[in-house]
């Protein structure tokens, strides 16, 4: 079975970030840009039928599309990454996805919190203040990430690589 993804996709950041994130973040290198995780994993494949593809749609129609700007570098414990601002519209749609697939929470579950977040280096415990200031760096010369995405997409994980399967439109 193939792990299926909803996210917003932030190709506008990949001046600052595409070369941290294909040198420490996995998911770079298996074909997924910049971007900001709704919910993940959200269901397998296989799963995925005309029914839910339908009320995914629908759920996403009536939203919002977010406007956010990436300014300020921010950490995990082995994560470095751009917190947009502000967040609300972001948390909102993940959670009106969430309401309407109540199986599928955001993170999996496995976190207290949904904190939205473009993630620029992963699994970097020590190297993560240096590649933090780097980014910090960057960004300051760059200025601030202004970004508005107009759909959520669906991709899926097969073969080691990221695939898109579909768009779904927010309101504009």
């Amino acid at each position: 079975m193939a792990r299926t993804l909803l996210a917003l996709l932030v190709p506008e950041a990949d001046p600052v970030v595409a070369s941290f994130r294909d040198q420490h973040d996995p998911s770079a290198r298996r074909g997924l840009g910049a971007h900001i995780t709704l919910i993940y994993p959200f269901v397998e494949s296989e799963l995925l039928s005309p029914t839910m593809l339908a009320r995914l749609r629908s759920t996403i129609a009536d939203l919002p599309a977010p406007m956010f700007r990436l300014v300020e570098v921010r950490m995990f414990p082995a994560v470095v990454w751009l917190a947009p601002e502000p967040t609300r519209s972001i948390v909102q749609l993940a959670g009106a996805i969430e309401r309407a697939f109540p199986d599928q929470p955001i993170g999996g579950g496995a976190f207290p919190e949904y904190i939205p977040h473009l993630t620029v280096a992963r699994r970097v415990p020590k190297e993560k203040d240096a590649i933090a200031n780097e980014v910090k760096a960057r960004l300051a010369d760059y200025g601030p990430i202004y970004c508005w995405c107009d759909n959520v997409t669906l991709l899926v994980s097969e073969d080691r690589r990221w695939r898109r399967l579909a768009d779904f439109p927010l309101l504009h």
